[in-house]
């Protein structure tokens, strides 16, 4: 059975078996997580916390997208948070005032993270239920935040490859800059959908197990989403930046190219244009002294090295 943390005031407790839970005062709050949870396990919810046994069979049911359900003393709220690899984990939650049980099907760093600083320092046992997971949210409103930080660091390395010239692959890089395009998509779309509610938990309907304390910390919440959703906004734009770069340095290889041929043409074009006109069958004196072979040679290579100067003194190459 999963372990769980008792918070009392500043202290925490871990309980190795919440199967007979203590008595919950006015400054501690319970935390019980489970990771995969079995049917027994979910029987001994129903059984100690005296849940309805739909209540608990949400914590495991598969949806797409956040859900909020209301049981008058406690409430079923699920989440979607990003994991180091940016899929995304349902996190399903029973919230009440003195207690709350999050279920989720793999391991995710930002519960972790979260339970190392709940276990800090701080009055953690004087917060209620919704206070509690209105902290545990803003956690995976941080996921977000490092998800879009690592496509931005991602693209980073893109543009830096650009710049350089190092880019063997253009069309991989695209192939790249497309995923991770659908990849901002996909995390902005499950970002927004948690609007209705975060709202939701910021109206008095739920005065059962609410106070002004968690009014404001989801008023507070709501506007770190908004800023969490600009980021997401933010990166998009940057992967747009970095398809136009990427263009620009192709653009810009492409003309060094071409220039490198112009200048080829400019220093062999007179020397055909000469060839061409001394190859003509006429009969001339000049023809008859095969030493004006090596002046028109000479005469060729001249005009090539002068173009060559000139183009040289100009800063063309």
């Amino acid at each position: 059975m999963a372990p769980a943390l008792l918070f009392d005031r500043d202290r925490v407790d871990e309980l190795d078996s919440w199967s007979e839970l203590p008595r919950l005062g006015s400054s501690s709050i319970l935390w019980i997580d489970l990771e995969a949870p079995d049917e027994r396990e979910l029987e001994t919810l129903v059984d100690e916390l005296d849940l309805r046994p739909e209540a608990a069979q949400l914590l495991t049911r598969e949806n797409d997208e956040p859900y909020l359900a209301d049981f008058g003393s406690y409430l079923h709220v699920t989440a979607f948070a990003p994991t180091e690899s940016r899929e995304l984990c349902r996190i399903g939650c029973l919230v009440s005032e003195r207690w709350i049980v999050t279920a989720h099907d793999a391991p995710l760093e930002v519960l972790e993270i979260f339970r190392e600083r709940a276990s800090g320092s701080g009055a953690t046992g004087d917060l209620d239920g919704l206070e509690f997971l209105a902290d545990l949210l803003e956690w995976v409103l941080h996921a977000y935040l490092d998800a879009f930080e690592g496509i931005e660091r991602s693209l980073e390395d893109i543009d830096a490859l650009a710049m350089q010239g190092e880019v063997t692959s253009q069309e991989k890089v695209l192939a790249d800059l497309v995923q991770l395009r659908r990849e901002i998509g996909r995390l902005r779309r499950a970002l927004t959908s948690h609007r209705e509610i975060v709202l939701a938990l910021t109206r008095p309907e739920l005065e059962a197990i609410a106070s002004s304390g968690s009014a404001e910390r989801f008023a507070a919440l709501r506007e770190r989403l908004e800023e969490a959703v600009q980021s997401a906004r933010d990166s998009r734009e940057a992967v747009v930046g970095s398809v136009d770069l990427l263009i620009a340095t192709t653009g810009q290889r492409t003309n060094e190219i071409v220039k490198v041929l112009t200048i080829a043409s400019v220093l062999l074009l007179p020397g055909a244009l000469i060839a061409g006109v001394l190859g003509m069958n006429f009969r001339l004196g000049f023809f008859e002294d095969p030493s004006n072979f090596w002046l028109a040679l000479a005469l060729i290579a001249g005009i090539a090295a002068t173009s060559l100067v000139v183009i040289r003194a100009r800063g063309w190459i």
